[in-house]
């Protein structure tokens, strides 16, 4: 029998095979679709495609009828394939029917079924037939199914979406679950989005859904239930075992293609032997289909090559997107039950957690795949090695062994050098958000600076801890490095003198070995690469089980009864109310008021409850007030709340009313405005037992009454709606009106019962309570003038650069190279063309070895390429070595300097327009980009541009007429390019910016946790925390598929390419020498390596430049506060003296917070500014600090303008300012707390201890601490104990902790000299009486007493020398002493 005989018999076996499979699967498929609701569809489409079934049937069924009268009857195995085609062809039309009337998306089963056999016919149509068919029907019938199938094959892929009767059955379904099998092998379902990002701008709500089976609340769920199943106790590898339970399902989807993928590799090096071989071997006896074979393989292989590889990397892709939202949906829950705690730190943690160390074990599943592959690789590539080199095959598993000992050894400190790494982030994040979430006080303390100071220098640690994971980095990547570049060199060096004749080598040998060699020594480089990146990820998974095993704590509270049922709660056998009883807890300061009340939640039911630090989403000023519950259809019942509680006048003067955002915090609205929001949250949510902490020391004497008749009088909501009210306060009128007292003291309940009765007992309660009922807080900061606030402004922000979104913009590398430094840049320029140069030219040397060296010695070319790899594994160390120990720690110390600098630079009102998630997440996640992906990307690009340079070279110097397809491929590679860029940097953008609302979700629910367990809205943090990582995640799902799209792209061109090289080897024969193709072939298998990592480095590289865009952008948008440059007199303030000469000032529109202010502040006096609330008080002290800009009129101090004075240096130097919210650093010393200028030297310590004793907070910190690990101090067994080691401090203390603060720099500043103007803003507001009093001692004392100027924001006077300012409406009133 003849070749072309045996083909064509092997072609109608694969039919045969292709159509029996389908009609056995039929009723499967036909079975689901039976059941299926029906759809709308175009009925012209149904009828074409019914038509267009039954003529091929018809067709096929008459050529067999011709078939077999030709043959008399007589059924041989042509006639039984030749029956199966018309089966099929009626079966498919039922079939089509049914899943276009009824599916919402197109036949997976039939676009398979529809591509094998138009593969089959375009093979049957090419070979050489082996006899004539008679009255060619046989081919005709061929080649009418094969058009008949494509243009089936066209209406189905690119058929209209079908309309289901239910209109929610496929809301969800997302782009790629609606397209077809060739759309989802080709990536074409993305071409929307291509076709949209090329010709307009991506906004977010444009995007796609995600799959079912990425949607966060899914992911969330598996992890919890995974982490739930774990083995008690836990162990160190409980988390890697439950999140292994939780991905199984996905690594095992991702394992199938990547299986493939193998198989495909290992085909390349069979290809490039046979076709040598072939080439080599130019006889006439060799059979001339094994030419048209060995171009049909080509296709096959490289083509299928290019699917299976985007295949196995999308489902990877999808694995690590599965892995980060189920470790973030796990860290989340934990913060929903873990105890609250008021250091910012625990902010910090769960942020570090989420985002770097949960980023970086959201590969761990790929790590753990690839190794196992990669493995299987090199056991495979073993055994055609031993083929192809004999004996001596263990030579490059001599060297692994090597080389994965040597790694072991360096990878041994990784852990715990990664483990520091993140802690030393954690504590720059730490002193990050205490800085944000405080800017404003420290602003006006002036200590922005030594902040940002202290948090640069917090930056260097964390570069110090990197740079010793980044030693390790390069030491175990040169290690690595040396098993890819000498082991094919000393390979076959050792073949050529020990196992081959005279030390030559042919090029089917030489070729094939080191094809095999490159698939050997690449997966056994990356599994000692991945090695050492799986060990580091014990690190984080040891951290995130710390955090996920550690206490949650629990309540000391006792609930009798249900929610509805008449609420009362028991709290060591006291009972805090019942039955709608209105209860008062009072008592000294640091008495556990505050502790008492907090006891109270979490054991059950809803609470309202309005915490003494106010807690407010972000959200309209309604939305807050009507809480997560929605409040839908109780507009009047909302008008009613907002009525009692006075928010009537403050939204009507608000810039939108009740639509008008709070902004980050509250922060667009003034201290009262918060307190009565949050209470009007608690009273609008109608629960029956409701906590107030100590929430009206926010408001003016009238305010408080008007609020506080209103709730709790006798017609007031409250009291008919019959609720039991828990409250905090010092002020009589509570004690009047409330039902019964309980007076903390002493660390216990010192009295308890009705006010009445209390009073008889005199002098035994009288140090307990407060001496007067008029101690309130007058705050308020008038908002009227507030601009719009943050959504608006940054969609403006961002419209400015929407042209470089999409275009790109190349000045931004030049931006970044300026950070990096120019000699770091050409220093890995330089050693990235050495790479190229050195790693590609073996190729053509083993060319010359193998056809110029024959009966000449081989030393030459053994020296020649032992050299080579020599130079070339320099190169790759100077690589890394330039990358990590120099550009990466230099461009990242110097970005985040700068992005420090503009952020704490920035005028107040940049915080009021941008949320504190969104500045977060440029000092977490951005920096990590800058960190660990630009540097290493932008080495890794440009080793691949050099690399592809040098591989097109050897490849047309080995057949140069490749190089007609040059044009081609650059104008191909040009409008791929093109279009691509502009989409992917539109969703690199959108990605990057989405991912601060999930910052946002995490802070808010760390910051409230008390208030959403109270409230009982824990299922709505999870749900808006899910919705904002899907949000988040859309656009980096999007990119990675766009990824995939241009590997197709560009992995097809390769295909070309590739085929062709083979097409000409086939028809040159003769011509050809077999080492051009083997340099040809090798080169195109290692070009394609190269156009993958150059495609996935390069978007890697836009994505994290992203990141600099964001901070040039923000630099840009961002104006400074620094503008004067004027020098501050030497000995300037002498006196402090304040002369305030017709100013006005404003927030940003016409209208005014201050209007023609005169005033003089004389030295060694008290000046106390009163008015109700918005009268002005606080915008006049915000204009002595220069952060409420003045439009007319002059401040002088001591005669000199303060408008041509820096603003750092005038606060730092000119005034002492204790404002009512105090700024306490948890992770810093109480050293830095109380002086975090640093400018109080070792031999002041007495004055800052004297300060502690004055204000009465020295008992608290001089206690012994309990922890062991604290016990190793520095200089000062208290001064410089860690702020966080020591017990909280109430909220009267903190204040305290301001007055001792400001003592501490009154004295350093008058110790040189200077005569500073103290500024005092309600520091007593959360203080009883005593408390009162003593700051009043201390501000005569160490204020007045010294001659200061004391400017004091209060409704009352103190008593001694005292001016008193009247404000109303932004005017001075009255001045009188």
């Amino acid at each position: 029998m003849s070749e072309s005989r045996k083909d064509e018999d092997l072609v109608r076996i694969f039919s045969a095979i292709y159509n029996v499979l389908f009609l056995l699967y039929l009723p499967y498929g036909r079975k689901g679709l039976l059941k299926a609701r029906a759809a709308a569809v175009p009925k012209w489409l149904v009828l074409v495609k019914v038509a267009i079934g039954l003529s091929l049937a018809i067709l096929l069924q008459t050529v067999l009828v011709r078939h077999l009268v030709s043959t008399h009857g007589h059924v041989d195995a042509i006639a039984v394939s030749m029956a199966l085609p018309p089966a099929a062809a009626i079966a498919l039309t039922a079939l089509l029917f049914l899943e276009y009337s009824r599916s919402s998306k197109p036949s997976d089963l039939v676009c398979l079924y529809l591509v094998s056999s138009i593969l089959c016919d375009v093979i049957a149509l090419t070979l050489p037939p082996s006899r004539p068919h008679p009255a060619g029907g046989g081919q005709v019938a061929v080649l009418g199914r094969c058009v008949g199938y494509s243009l089936l094959l066209v209406l189905e892929h690119f058929r209209p979406r079908a309309v289901l009767r239910d209109p929610d059955a496929d809301v969800e379904l997302s782009p790629e679950e609606r397209s077809s099998l060739l759309s989802r092998a080709f990536f074409s379902w993305i071409n929307p989005i291509l076709n949209k990002g090329y010709n307009n701008l991506i906004l977010d709500e444009e995007l796609p859904p995600l799959g079912k089976g990425l949607k966060p609340e899914l992911t969330r769920a598996t992890m919890l239930q995974a982490w739930e199943q774990r083995a008690m106790p836990e162990t160190k590898i409980a988390l890697p075992l439950a999140l292994l339970r939780c991905i199984w399902r996905p690594m095992a989807a991702a394992a199938v293609p990547r299986l493939a993928l193998i198989l495909f590799q290992y085909s390349q090096p069979l290809l490039i032997k046979h076709s040598i071989r072939y080439v080599s071997t130019a006889s006439v006896s060799t059979p001339i289909p094994l030419g048209y074979w060995l171009i049909v393989s080509s296709i096959v292989v490289y083509v299928g090559l290019a699917l299976v590889a985007a295949a196995s990397q999308h489902r990877i892709n999808r694995l690590c997107l599965f892995t980060n939202s189920a470790l973030i949906g796990l860290i989340h829950s934990k913060t929903m039950d873990a105890p609250s705690t008021p250091h910012a730190s625990a902010n910090a943690e769960a942020i570090t957690l989420m985002s770097t160390d949960a980023s970086d074990l959201s590969s761990i599943g790929q790590i753990l795949l690839e190794t196992l592959a990669y493995t299987l690789e090199v056991l495979i590539g073993f055994v055609l090695l031993a083929r192809e080199v004999g004996w001596i095959w263990p030579l490059p598993l001599l060297l692994i062994i090597f080389c994965s000992r040597i790694t072991h050894h360096l990878t041994l400190p990784l852990p715990a050098r990664q483990r520091a790494w993140n802690a030393a982030t954690q504590r720059r994040l730490a002193t990050t958000s205490a800085l944000l979430a405080s800017i404003k006080p420290l602003k006006m303390l002036g200590l922005t600076a030594p902040l940002a100071r202290r948090a640069q220098s917090l930056r260097e640690e964390e570069i110090h801890a990197a740079a010793k994971v980044r030693w390790s980095m390069v030491w175990y990547n040169a290690s690595a490095n040396a098993l890819g570049m000498f082991t094919p060199a000393l390979t076959l060096t050792l073949f050529a003198l020990l196992g081959s004749k005279n030390g030559s080598l042919g090029p089917e040998t030489a070729f094939t070995t080191m094809a095999v060699l490159s698939m050997v020594t690449h997966p056994a480089n990356m599994v000692l690469t991945l090695v050492p990146r799986g060990v580091a990820t014990g690190a984080g998974f040891a951290r995130i089980q710390g955090f996920l095993v550690r206490s949650a704590g629990t309540g000391t509270t006792q609930r009798r009864g249900t929610v509805g049922e008449g609420v009362a709660v028991e709290v060591k056998g006291v009972t805090l109310g019942g039955g709608g009883e209105v209860v008062v807890v009072t008592g000294p300061v640091g008495s556990g008021k505050s502790l008492l009340v907090r006891a109270v939640l979490g054991e059950g039911g809803t609470v309202g409850y309005c915490a003494q630090r106010v807690w407010l989403p972000g959200g309209t000023v309604k939305e807050v007030v009507m809480g997560m519950g929605g409040g839908d259809g109780e507009e009047e019942w909302y008008g009613r709340v907002v009525e009692g509680c006075g928010l009537r006048r403050d939204l009507d003067a608000l810039p939108e009313g009740d639509g008008t955002q709070v902004g980050s915090g509250g922060m667009n609205l003034s201290g009262g405005q918060r307190a009565r929001v949050a209470l009007a949250r608690a009273v609008f949510a109608r629960c029956e037992l409701v906590l107030l902490d100590d929430c009206f020391s926010a408001l003016d004497g009238e305010t408080e009454r008007q609020v506080f008749a209103n709730l709790l009088g006798p017609e007031g909501l409250f009291r008919k709606q019959g609720t039991t009210v828990v409250m905090v306060g010092n002020s009589t009128q509570f004690f009047e009106a409330a039902d019964r007292v309980i007076i903390l003291g002493d660390g216990g309940v010192k009295e308890q019962g009705a006010w009445r009765d209390l009073k008889r007992k005199g002098a035994a309660i009288k140090k307990f309570i407060p001496s007067n009922g008029d101690h309130h807080s007058t705050s308020d900061i008038p908002t009227a003038n507030l601009a719009k606030l943050s959504a608006q402004l940054r969609a403006r922000d961002e419209a400015a650069v929407d042209l470089a979104r999409q275009t790109g913009d190349i000045t931004l590398y030049g931006y970044y190279f300026r950070f990096a430094g120019v000699f770091n840049l050409v220093v890995l320029a330089t050693c990235a063309a050495s790479t190229a140069f050195f790693m590609t030219i073996p190729q053509y040397w083993l060319k010359l070895w193998t056809e110029e060296s024959h009966g000449a010695s081989p030393g030459f070319y053994i020296t020649g390429f032992l050299l080579l790899s020599l130079m070339a594994w320099i190169s790759t160390n100077g690589i890394m070595s330039s990358t990590v120990l120099r550009v990466a720690p230099e461009s990242g110390l110097k970005l985040h300097k700068r992005l420090l600098d503009v952020v704490t630079g920035a005028f107040l009102s940049f915080f009021s327009e941008n949320d504190a998630g969104t500045i977060l997440n440029r000092f977490s996640q951005d920096i990590q980009l800058i960190d660990k992906q630009l540097p290493s990307a932008l080495q890794a690009t440009g080793v691949q541009v050099f690399k592809l340079i040098m591989q097109i070279i050897v490849l047309f110097m080995a057949q140069w007429w490749l190089s007609l397809s040059l044009p081609v491929c650059a104008l191909v590679l040009y409008v791929v390019q093109k279009i691509y860029l502009r989409t992917s940097r539109q969703l690199r953008f959108l990605e990057l910016e989405s991912r601060a609302a999930v910052f946002s979700s995490f802070l808010e629910s760390v910051d409230g946790i008390e208030t959403i367990r109270a409230f009982n809205w824990r299922s709505h943090i999870i749900n808006d925390n899910t919705s904002q990582l899907e949000a988040s995640q859309r656009p980096e799902y999007l990119l990675m598929s766009l990824q995939r799209w241009l590997n197709i792209v560009l992995d097809l061109m390769a295909a070309a390419i590739a085929t062709g090289v083979i097409a000409i080897a086939v028809l040159m024969r003769g011509r050809v020498s077999g080492g051009q193709v083997g340099v040809a072939l090798n080169i195109m298998l290692v070009a394609n390596s190269t156009l993958l990592k150059l495609v996935s480095n390069w978007t890697t590289l836009e994505v994290s430049l992203g990141a600099v865009s964001r901070t040039r952008i923000l630099e840009k948008t961002t104006p400074s506060e620094s503008g004067a440059t004027a020098d501050i007199p030497e000995g300037w303030p002498s006196r402090g003296e304040v002369r305030i000469e017709g100013v006005t000032a404003s927030y940003g529109n016409d209208t005014p917070a201050l209007r023609d202010v005169t005033l003089h502040v004389p030295p060694g006096k008290k000046t106390i500014i009163c008015g109700r609330t918005g009268s002005g008080k606080s915008s006049l002290l915000l204009t002595l600090l220069r952060m409420l800009p003045s439009s007319s009129g002059t401040i002088k101090i001591d005669g000199i303008d303060i408008s041509t004075l820096p603003r750092d240096l005038l606060r730092q130097r000119c005034f002492v300012v204790a404002a009512q919210d105090a700024v306490l650093l948890p992770g810093e010393t109480l050293r830095f707390n109380l002086d975090p200028s640093g400018d109080t030297k070792t031999e002041e310590e007495e004055a800052m201890m004297d300060a502690l004793q004055k204000t009465g907070l020295w008992p608290h910190f001089s206690s012994p601490p309990t922890d062991t690990a604290d016990r190793e101090y520095y200089d000062h067994p208290v001064l410089d104990r860690n702020f966080s080691s020591f017990p909280a401090l109430s909220a009267g203390q903190t204040q305290l902790f301001a007055v001792a603060r400001a003592v501490v720099k009154a004295r350093v500043l008058t110790a040189r000299g200077l005569r500073p103007v103290v500024l005092l803003d309600e520091v007593t507001a959360a203080l009883d009486a005593e408390g009162e009093a003593l700051v009043g001692r201390v501000v005569e004392g160490e204020f007045v007493g010294k001659g200061l100027a004391v400017v004091v924001v209060s409704h009352r006077v103190w008593g001694g020398r005292d001016r008193v300012v009247v404000m109303a409406d932004g005017r001075v009133v009255d001045v009188g002493e």
